[in-house]
């Protein structure tokens, strides 16, 4: 290991600028929209509530699993919880208008109720943006390929422009922790269902640049996570 903290040190010392990088107009500039999609109409009152454990008894059988059963998973469930979090995000942080919204999207790769296919997924609404056929190879969204061997990936996006210029590299940081915020508000409320996954870093942001519209600036994939029903089922 290296000794010499001196380096870190200045990328830590870096991220408490708040002056932005780029112009600072990125409230001029919006993320492409997504022509064709079609609306999904996801009722947020039920998602088997009743069902659900208790935090003491989610942390108590929560597992980072690798391993998943190939049984598809009711997607509008998925997307419920994943909405649901990204509210969380608006309210809690007031930062939309400033710092920009989070978005979703979910690669329902074994569905069911609902088809499979790429889901875009805001606070305030959800649409079906792409057939799952556009990914490819699934296995090309991350670098282990386990973990498209479940029902499926989210993943959420930023938009890193709006975060620059509300606080430079300040900004960023804050970007980063509202998403982690999200991934794990999911991934908590998920295992709470009885379904597992696993979180990580490792999207791959190429694979879906045409599918997401990700141009690395506007909407850029931050932290991800995996859902599926346990081996056995």
């Amino acid at each position: 290991m290296r000794s010499d903290q001196r380096p870190l040190r200045s990328v830590l010392d870096g991220f408490e600028s708040r002056k932005p990088t780029s112009d600072g107009r990125a409230a001029l500039r919006v993320p492409e929209p997504f022509e064709g999609a079609e609306p999904v109409d996801i009722d947020l009152s039920v998602h088997d509530l009743e069902s659900r454990r208790d935090l003491f008894a989610t942390l108590t059988a929560r597992r980072s699993m690798l391993r998943y059963s190939r049984a598809p998973v009711r997607t509008e469930l998925v997307i419920g919880l994943l909405q649901e979090a990204l509210a969380r995000d608006t309210s809690t942080w007031s930062l939309d208008e400033e710092a920009g919204p989070l978005e979703g999207f979910v690669f329902a790769l074994r569905s069911e109720g609902l088809p499979t296919g790429v889901y875009r997924v805001t606070a305030s609404g959800c649409s079906r943006v792409a057939p799952v056929e556009v990914i490819g190879e699934p296995e090309e969204l991350g670098v282990q390929r386990e973990f498209v061997t479940g029902g499926g990936v989210i993943s959420v996006f930023g938009d890193l422009d709006r975060a620059d210029s509300w606080a430079g590299s300040h900004g960023y940081r804050i970007c980063l922790v509202r998403a982690a915020m999200v991934a794990y508000d999911f991934h908590m409320r998920l295992q709470s269902t009885g379904l597992v996954g696993t979180i990580f870093g490792g999207f791959i942001a190429a694979s879906v640049r045409d599918t997401a519209k990700s141009d690395g600036v506007t909407r850029q994939p931050l932290l991800s996570s995996t859902y599926a029903h346990p081996i056995g089922l």
